[in-house]
This record gives C-alpha cells, structure tokens and sequence, in this order.
C-alpha cells in the first residue's frame, strides 16, 4: 500500500472518490475510461497504447503501462473524479483529468488514481477523438482482500485460546472458521463454549472495569467472536494444536458466514462507491489485533490494539457508543510517555483559518468554504483533516498542488487528503475545502448541569404535576468543538482565524474573534438569492478551535476594560515584585449580548464581567484577547460554554419546573459563580491549553479554582469557605470513580456527568488549593502568573505545570502531583492532641491510616477566652507531630475547620 497508510484505522471504512459527481457531458472522455477499462481487462497495453497522441513521448507512457497493466485482472473500473482545463490547449480541447481505476484480480484488488491529459485531435484514432498526451499515477492502495469464510475449513477447536495485549478470548470448545489471504489466516470466527478476559494493568483503567462490570478483571462467557489479526501472527495470537480440521456442517458454517458478513465491513474496510459494490478489506498492520465478541450480558464488546493510536489498546461497548478502558500498552508509553503531546502526533501545524460560511438554523443547514494555511511538521504523502461526516465535501484544493483526491472515513469525522507528491517537512501548504449538509448544533453536554437526582436536597419536580404556563426557550444554535463544523486539523491547533457568517436577518451572530463589519448581503440559493446578515470576525491572536453561536441576540451594553494594574486580595505585596510581566493587552472590549429576555439580566453583569476580567487579569499578569462578549441564552438549565474571545451563558428560563441543587458545581451562594467559571475559561482552557484529554483539569480545575478566588474576593472568606466545604464533600464522594487524569472518561460509562464535574472541577479546584498551603501563597501566586505567561497560546501538562511550582517553591512536588492528579486516594489521617503539664504549649499529632499522602490541614485552636490562633501542619509523612505554644487556657481543638483539605479526619 502506498501513500495512504492512514487507511488502516481500525473502527472504520472508508468511501473512495471524490464524492463529487462526475461531469456526465456526452463529450468522448467517457469513452476514454471504457477503452481503458478494456486494455486492463484484456491486460493488452497495445488498446492503451491506441490511445496515446502521435508524437508523444511514448517512453513515459510505456513505463506507465509497464505498472498499470498486468496478467489476471478480472474486472476493472474507470471513473472520472475530476477536470480543469489544459494549459496550452484552446478552450473545450484539452482537460487535464484525474481518473480513479479500481482493478480486481480474483478476490484480490487495488485503487490506482491517475492524471491524465487528454486533447482533441484532428483525425481518426484515440477515443471519441481524445489522445492522451500525458499521463501520471498520483496515488495508489494496493493488497485490498474481498474476504469470506473459506466453505471447504471447518475446525473443532479444544482448549483454543486467542490472546492480545491484556485480553484471552478462550473456547474451551467449539467451532472455528477462517477468511485467508494469500498470505495466510487473517480472520476467525469463534463459536462454541467461549470465556473473554480482560485484564488491563494500569489502575486507573482497572477503576473504569470495576465501574463497568464490578471487578477489576472483566470476564464474561461468550458464545460468538469476529476476530481480525495479521496472517503472520496467525500463529502467536492462537494457541498451538488447538484446532482440529473436521468435515463441514454446512449449517454451522451459514450461522458463522451471517455473523462474519454482519462484522467484515465495520472494520479495516472499504466502501468503494461507484467503484464496486462488494466488502473489500485491508490487512491489519503486524501488530494490530480486532475482536468483537458477543457476550451475553453485555451485548457485543470491541476489543482493539491499533499500533497508530497514542493509546494503542481499546474496549468499547459498541451498541451503547462508550469507551469502556482506553490506554496506552506498555510498548507504546515507553515511546511517548505516560501522557503523550498530541501535537506530536499530528503531521502538520494550522497557521490560520478563512472561513465563509452560511448558517440555515431553520434546517440545520451549513454552506462552507474554508481555506487553511498549514506547515508540514514532517514529509507526508497524504493528510488527514477532521469534518463532520454528516457534510458533504465538494472538492478540496490547492493553489500549490491544484485539485486533490480525498477518501471519507465512513464513521468517523475525517477526511484523507491525497497528495500528489511527498511533501518534505516545513512546507507551507494552502488547502480550498468546500462542503455543505444538515448539521445539527451542538448540545453544551458537560457544560450544563443535571436535573437533581431523588435524594439530591429534594428530586425534581414534574412538570406534568404543576400548572405552570409553558415558555419555549429562544431557538439557538451552537457550533463549537465537538460539532466539526468547519475543516480543521485532527487535534486542537493554535492559529489566527478570518470567519465571514452569514445568518437570516432576524439573528445575530457571535463568534470567535473581534467583530469587524456586519452588513446586509443578498446570498445566492437554489432559486435565485436571499437577503442575509453578513458578520466578519478577526482572531489576530492564535485560538485552540473556531466557535459561533447563531440566535436573535439584542445589544445591552458595553464597556472598555484596563486590565494588569490592580492586585487582588489573594495577591501579595511580595508577588506584585515577583516577575512583573507588563500585559501585551491593556484594555479589554467587553459586549454584553442577550436574547430580548434577557436584556435586563445583561445590563446588571457588565459590572460583574469587567471586575472579573480585572482580577484574573491581575493574578496572571494580563488578559489573553483583546475582545470579550458575553452572551446571555436560554436555556432549560445553568451552564454555559467559553470559547476564546466571548462566552454563552445559559439563562434558565422562568416558571422553571426543573430543580438543578444537586450539582456538583450549583453555589447557591454564589449567584456569580458560573460566570466566573466561563470568564476564568478565557485564561485556562483557551489562552492556556492541555496537550491531551488526561490533561483537562488545566482547564476545568483551574477555571473552577478562580471562580471560587472571585467568590472570596467579591463576598468574603465566609462565602469562600462554603464553597470549599461543597467542592470538598463532592471530590471525596466521588473520588472511587477514577483519577483526575481521566479527564472526560469521567463518569462516561454511565453517563454520569455529575461525576466528571466532581473529580474534574471540583476535585480539581482542591488540589490547586492545597497546593497553595503546601508551598506558600507568594510561590503558589508567582507561579500560577509565571506558568501562564510561560504557555500562553501554547498547550501544557500537569508535568509543565509541576516543574513552574517547583522552580518557585524549591520544593519537590512529584508525589504530589502523582498523588492527586494519577491516584484515586483520599488519606485518612487519625488526630490527637494533648497539652502540656504546665500548659503552655499543645501537641499535635496526626497519623495516616493506609496510603501516606501530601497534605495541608489548618488546625483551630479555641481558648476559654473566646479567642483563636490557627495552624497550617503540613503532614507529608506517615506521623507528623507538632509542638505548639498555647496563648491561653485551651478550649477546643478543631481540624480543618475551613474545610481545605480533601481528607478524612478519624477523631
């Protein structure tokens, strides 16, 4: 196979061609295909030959021939993709054509992309009058297998066990059938009496079992498996003298050759369009391994081990659409690390985005145009782009390389792009991408909060039970991150963004970027043209992704922001001479937008968004956009979502029946707090990115630690501490559910997102804060301000993050990190006190039980007086003792009273 090794992706398909219709005018190049359809049927390079224009340069065209012909083809197809005019040739008499020759022999075949320039002769000969005068393959797939259960191998199989990284598939007995390839086995069906295992090493995805199946080691009894290998693992996937040729049962072999056509085309598979109608596969890579199995209980499970995935072995509950256990096998994190950067995986840098783009909210309707600017970060033959698969992709070209081919993933977003040629590293490369389809918006999932749970503070009201006036909340439509509405590279990727979109004349628009210019332009349609508001947006600074909200959206108010210059309270003197990094913003445009509702709820947070910019602005150093809107939109519940540049924010909608006081992340005393988490966004999530999904608590816990800063500074210590006391009590209850480093996974399996804000944003948002009490305000301050500064507009780990505190503190903070961000473990630590005989001074004494953990406890001293010191013991070892010089008669002694610290006190 050459020049399209991204085919072997394991859970997909792909669809060959264009997808663009070819030109069907009756002008003789169709009858070029047929003849070349012939001359490789006929495998007779003479008919080809027959072909070429007098006078060419037949030396090229016979080395073309010498390749494309060969003995056994049984049937071959010939398909047009596309056309541009020939240079040189006068309008309508040359084209220079890229053809697609599909070309099977026997039940083997390869696609082979060609570019050809035909021209019109003068006399008799070629095809209809067309010679070819030049010819060049661009692009070939080649050991394409048309699989099927062999009729005349049947197996008994004893004590048979089928083995990958962490999994056993074992039959203890039954029935096995193969699909060969010339090279031998490359696919099994299983049958009989069967036991699948699954046994993954790292904790963290025992955890994630546990949750699914209520074990660490996943075992399940199966009666059917689809397994998918390389032939010449053949014989180290499969135990030895296991299997017993027998006489075929022609009705066990029916059930199986069901039950193999049901799976061969939902993997390492080609739909192949026009070209051909039947399954055709390709062969897994050495090292690549597929199983699906039907279990009883759970459905049918997929197993897979894909050598080009970061986290190479996966299991997934197919039916439900959930990744049970996803990570990296030892081999592969021995290469990339525990954590890998995804921008390392990816063959080239974005630079910029230019988006046209039309929203139909009507009818979920998107007409796009986009042209991005890339670099190649290594020599590549083919690039893959991420798109919503539900939009249909036009043609994609280059001003550099003219027209490409490409080849859509058939359930997946993304789109591979044929080159003509090896491009080599740090080329710049211009791509003209158009597209359109019914796309629907995307929900804001894990950015909006759940209806209470039964036993939550109350279960929610039915809304069936009340008689309440039903009011519909303000259409909206929301395309961001997770909807791939626009082209854009495989991983989230810094560039500066140019965005034209047009919307109807009653909406609004608000987008990533400075709005530039809004106009009324007629766009033309189906039948004839539509007046539509045109809004321009500018991102000069680089963004993670392109976003855009499109809804009727009213003006409220606006305000300019200086920003650096004021020093919150949790900033100390010491800090406001630490690195003084003067903002490369000084003033920050803030427009509040609202839904007509919701006007007057706008006007009353112009004031609370501009004092949030200013005191995150402060504790970083700067503000990272020059331009802010916020948003106001209705919806059924709280939450919203933070692009760079501007933020939405859900308005629950009057009369509600719902109740929401069971969330994670609901501060009924707090009103401002969920704008603070979306203002904090700006900063953590977008200015400052993670370099993978294990890394998102950068974001989430970070966000969510500066919304509770915010809550302290407008309301008080009081307020501040409350909101502690719930992050903590949410971060212990749900801590079992896994380690802060999974990020999304989260609650995933069960679609708990209550689970994912818990851990995420909560759990999160303590561990920032005992990082603050481990090392010292003035370290913490100095390098919360210097990691921003450090990776502003750039991506970064936990590990970047623990090497900024540890240069600031001169502390090492390894275990804590490892601890608290890769470990599940809350510590439980046993607390005595005891005072002197002269009562002076107290000792203090705490003592893990089970796991030694890093962690700050503020201890409380009440005196008879009614007076009070407090004490921050930071317990890092199995015992820690403290002697402590009494100021009075003591009272009481109280442990963590603020709540700080995410830990169990046993009296």
């Amino acid at each position: 196979m050459t020049r399209v090794a991204a085919l072997g992706l394991l859970l997909a398909g792909l669809t060959a061609g264009a997808q663009q219709p070819a030109d069907e005018r009756d002008d003789g190049l169709a009858l070029v295909a047929s003849r070349l359809e012939q001359a490789l049927v006929k495998n007779d390079p003479a008919l080809y030959l027959a072909l070429v224009a007098p006078g060419s340069d037949h030396a090229s065209t016979r080395n073309f021939a010498e390749g494309a012909f060969v003995s056994g083809v049984t049937r071959a197809v010939v398909r047009e993709r596309d056309r541009a005019p020939l240079a040189g040739a006068t309008p309508g008499e040359g084209y220079r054509v890229l053809f697609e020759a599909f070309i099977e022999r026997g039940r083997a075949a390869r696609i082979a992309t060609w570019q050809i320039d035909l021209r019109k002769g003068g006399g008799d000969g070629g095809a209809g009058g067309w010679f070819i005068v030049g010819v060049q393959q661009i692009s070939s797939v080649d050991g394409l297998h048309r699989l099927t259960l062999n009729p005349t191998k049947h197996f008994t199989a004893k004590n048979l066990v089928v083995t990958a990284p962490d999994l056993a598939l074992e039959l203890a007995s039954g029935d096995v059938f193969v699909a060969e390839t010339p090279d031998g086995v490359t696919a099994l069906v299983l049958k009989g009496r069967g036991t699948m295992r699954f046994e993954p090493q790292a904790p963290a995805e025992r955890g994630q079992v546990r949750i699914f199946a209520g074990t660490d080691m996943f075992t399940s009894p199966f009666e059917t498996a689809y397994v998918r290998i390389n032939p010449f693992e053949f014989e180290n996937r499969v135990t030895p003298g296991a299997l017993t040729q027998r006489s075929m049962d022609a009705g066990e072999f029916r059930r199986a050759q069901e039950f193999f056509t049901e799976q061969v085309g939902l993997t390492f598979a080609l739909n192949l369009s026009d070209l051909s109608r039947e399954t055709w596969s390709l062969t897994p890579p050495f090292g690549d391994f597929l199983a699906e199995v039907r279990t009883r209980r759970h459905g049918t499970l997929t197993y897979a081990r894909s050598g080009n995935e970061p986290e190479d072995i996966t299991l997934f509950d197919r039916k439900r659409r959930k990744n049970i256990s996803v990570y990296a096998s030892p081999e592969k994190r021995a290469v990339l690390g525990r954590h890998y950067d995804e921008d390392l995986l990816s063959d080239y840098d974005v630079l910029d985005y230019d988006l046209d783009t039309n929203f139909w909210p009507e009818r979920q309707w998107v007409d796009g145009r986009t042209t991005i600017r890339l670099k190649t970060t290594r020599s590549i033959a083919s690039l893959t782009l991420r798109l919503a698969e539900a939009l249909t992709v036009h043609s994609i070209a280059s001003p550099d390389l003219g027209r490409l081919l490409f080849l859509r993933v058939v359930g997946q977003n993304s789109v591979i792009v044929n080159l003509p040629a090896t491009v080599v590293t740090d080329t710049p490369v211009v791509l003209t991408i158009v597209y359109s389809g019914r796309l629907e918006p995307q929900n804001l999932e894990r950015e909006a909060i759940e209806l209470a749970a039964p036993g939550d503070r109350g279960p929610p009201i039915e809304q069936e039970a009340q008689e309440i006036p039903v009011i519909v909340a303000e259409p909206r439509a929301i395309y961001s991150n997770r909807s791939y509405w626009y082209p854009q590279s495989t991983v989230n990727d810094y560039a500066t963004a140019t965005m034209r979109v047009s919307v109807p004349l009653d909406a609004d628009a608000v987008a990533s970027g400075e709005l530039r210019e809004s106009r009324v332009v007629a766009v033309p349609t189906g039948e004839g043209s539509e007046l539509r508001k045109l809004l321009v947006f500018t991102a000069a600074l680089p963004l993670r992704y392109l976003s855009c909200l499109i809804t009727r959206l009213n003006k409220v108010v606006a305000a300019d922001v200086q920003v650096g210059a004021a020093q919150g309270r949790d900033v100390s003197a010491a800090l406001a001479a630490t690195r003084t990094v003067k903002p490369e913003i000084a003033s920050v445009a803030v427009s509040i937008k609202a839904n007509p509702r919701q006007q007057s709820r706008g006007r009353a947070m112009l004031e609370q968004a501009t004092s949030m910019i200013r005191f995150f602005s402060s504790l970083t150093g700067g503000a990272p956009y020059p331009s802010f809107t916020l948003a106001l939109s209705e919806s059924e519940l709280p939450g919203g979502h933070s692009p760079a540049y501007f933020a939405i924010l859900n308005q629950p909608l009057p009369l509600s029946p719902l109740t929401w006081r069971g969330d994670p992340v609901v501060f009924d005393a707090v009103p401002t707090f969920f704008l603070a988490h979306e203002i904090a966004h700006q900063w953590w999530g977008q200015s400052v990115g993670w370099k993978n999904y294990h890394e998102q608590w950068l974001s989430e816990g970070f966000a969510q630690y500066f919304a509770a800063l915010y809550a302290r500074e407008e309301r008080g210590d009081e307020v501040f501490g409350n909101v502690l006391r719930q992050m903590r009590r949410w971060a212990i209850e749900h801590a079992d559910q896994g380690p802060v480093s999974l990020g999304y996974r989260l609650g995933h399996i069960k679609g708990e997102g209550r689970v994912f804000r818990a851990v995420i944003y909560n759990k999160g948002a303590m561990v920032l804060h005992m990082l603050r009490r481990l090392v010292g305000d003035d370290p913490f301050f100095a390098g919360l301000r210097r990691f921003y500064q450090d990776y502003r507009f750039r991506k970064a780990s936990t590990d970047d993050f623990r090497r900024t505190m540890e240069a600031e503190s001169g502390v090492s903070l390894e275990r804590f990190f490892e601890q608290w961000i890769e470990g599940t473990d809350i510590p439980r630590l046993s607390f005595r006190s005891s005072v002197s005989a002269d009562g002076k001074t107290a000792m203090l004494r705490f003592e893990h039980v089970g796991t030694v953990m890093d962690v700050p406890i503020l201890v409380t001293l009440v005196y008879e007086s009614g007076t009070s010191d407090e004490l921050l013991v930071r317990v890092t070892e199995k015992v820690a003792e403290v002697n402590v010089p009494l100021n009075g008669r003591l009272r009481d002694v109280i442990v963590n009273r603020d709540n700080a610290a995410v830990a169990e006190i046993l009296s």
